[in-house]
């Protein structure tokens, strides 16, 4: 079981929910397969949080080191855009 590449692996432990939803959006946009753990309780009841150790970001165990370079990515700023980026025209 332990050399399983199917298994879920936790790969970050987050106390907001919503952050958990960017982080696992962006895995999911690099092709990496992840989900959530735990959010729901979270979310029902913030004050449990602590006790469950908050939202589990959890990934394959196949894809645990190209998750881990997102993160590190993304802890890096290299996602983040500049203060003049500009998305395009809105639609009205």
């Amino acid at each position: 079981m332990g050399d399983d590449p199917d298994r879920w692996q936790t790969v970050a432990r987050l106390s907001d929910a919503v952050e958990a939803q960017v982080l696992l959006g962006r895995l999911l946009a690099d092709g990496i397969d992840a989900q959530l753990a735990d959010q729901n309780h979270v979310q029902a009841d913030p004050l449990i949080a602590l006790a469950l150790g908050g939202v589990r970001l959890q990934v394959r165990h196949r894809d645990l080191t190209p998750a881990l370079a997102v993160l590190e990515r993304l802890a890096r700023g290299d996602y983040a855009l500049d203060e003049d980026f500009d998305p395009g025209a809105s639609i009205d």
